[in-house]
């Protein structure tokens, strides 16, 4: 038996990766052929896939189910897990807040006491327009605004602009409906303002940065960086306590960085504060027609006619017994054109 072949000499074993690498070939085979019927666009082929894109869908659909539903309560249960941390939170802040209530309360009954014990007038309160700004100038010189707002609403030159987050300049010019806004930041924009609680007097120029210069400050003046800048009114023509920017830089240096994003303004308003200083700010009628106005009222004013009465004649029996009342004479000149 030795050499020959033995009947008992075991069989090898049949492999089972004959058929799996059979099936891939067939698969990548037909993946290839579908693709290249796709690119060439033959209508057979989309409408296959169309219908085969049919029939899957709502099995997808169904697949998908379990798997979003599963998402959606993994970040339910996270999120309720986080809201027992939110809810210890909201309670210490609502102590906070209601503590500082009673502190604002007892605080606003004292001013109310002393203010009648000083007498004191309130001060008048500010009405104001809103509008949209519909196109701003921005230049190496310029930074201005134009706004859907005039004459017709009320606005006159020099009233000041805010928004949500604070002061955002002042009207230089003011037609029927349309009126252009001086920028904060704007070169020839010079503002006085007060600094911090102490109530440092300075004055914040634009220099057509994003932020103010902070000049004039007393020497030895208590200023931080972080200290609130208000307007203080002393100009005579913006009211007093309009909020500006925050202190920035540091000593010898000190800027503001505006509340307002100057650079991307949408929604503003103009106060009413006629103050006295406003009536050199917003001069007299003119007869010439434009865009944009310095008039006070949107009225056209036709050539100018003046009429000046010319000095009556003293009666002589009036001289005589010593009266100084004159008799008017209707006599009515125009001053040319």
């Amino acid at each position: 038996m030795r050499g020959g072949h033995s009947p008992f000499k075991p069989r090898p074993r049949r492999s089972w990766r004959a058929p799996g690498e059979l099936l891939n070939f067939t698969l990548y085979f037909l993946c290839a052929v579908l693709l290249v019927l796709s690119r060439i666009g033959h209508g057979a082929v989309t409408d296959a896939r169309e219908s085969f894109v049919d029939l899957t869908a709502p099995l997808l659909e169904a697949a998908s189910t379990p798997v979003i539903m599963g998402r959606n309560a993994v970040s339910r249960a996270w999120s309720y897990s986080g809201l027992f941390g939110e809810i210890d939170r909201l309670k210490a802040e609502n102590e906070q807040l209601k503590h500082w209530e009673s502190r604002a309360k007892l605080a606003e009954r004292n001013i109310t006491h002393l203010r009648s014990l000083l007498n004191a007038v309130d001060e008048p309160a500010l009405h104001f327009t809103t509008g949209s700004v519909i196109a701003d100038a921005r230049g190496p010189f310029l930074r201005s605004a134009l706004v859907n707002l005039g004459r017709d609403q009320g606005v006159r030159i020099g009233y000041a602009v805010i928004n949500g987050d604070g002061l955002v300049g002042r009207t230089v010019d003011a037609g029927a409906s349309v009126t252009r806004v001086l920028l904060l930041n704007d070169l020839n924009s010079r503002i006085p303002v007060l600094v911090g609680h102490a109530g440092v007097r300075a004055l914040a120029s634009g220099d057509n940065g994003a932020e103010l210069k902070l000049d004039f400050l007393p020497d030895g003046a208590s200023v931080h960086p972080g200290n609130e800048v208000f307007t203080s009114g002393s100009d005579g023509v913006l009211p007093r306590g309009l909020r500006v920017g925050v202190v920035t830089g540091s000593p010898g240096a000190f800027r503001v960085r505006p509340h307002a994003d100057l650079s991307a303004l949408d929604v503003v308003s103009v106060l009413f504060f006629d103050a006295p200083a406003l009536t050199r700010t917003d001069p007299p009628p003119i007869a010439v027609d434009r865009a944009l106005s310095p008039s006070p009222d949107d009225t056209k004013v036709p050539a100018a006619v003046t009429s000046s009465v010319e000095p009556p004649p003293m009666d002589a029996e009036i001289k005589q017994a010593g009266a100084s009342a004159t008799t008017p004479v209707e006599g009515v000149a125009q001053a040319p054109q």
